[in-house]
């Protein structure tokens, strides 16, 4: 995968979070809602924190962050 298609990813995983929170404030009525609501939150911040971690042990991290190897 190329950066722009990972950052594409992650702006599309950071809208759906906030329609979700946002549902969960607003427009949730029934416990049931609520926890499928909170369910695919935890989930969609898992796979965001599963994505910076596969940023940061790939080659990607040279290209984000630079290379930031001293000797």
């Amino acid at each position: 995968m190329d950066l722009n298609t990972i950052s594409l990813v992650q702006r599309t995983i950071a809208k759906r979070l906030q329609r979700y929170k946002e549902a969960a404030i607003y427009s949730v009525d029934t416990i049931e809602k609520l926890q499928y609501v909170r369910g695919q939150i935890r989930s969609l911040e898992d796979l965001q924190q599963s994505l910076k971690d596969l940023l940061s042990t790939t080659e990607y991290e040279d290209e984000v962050h630079g290379d930031t190897e001293t000797d």
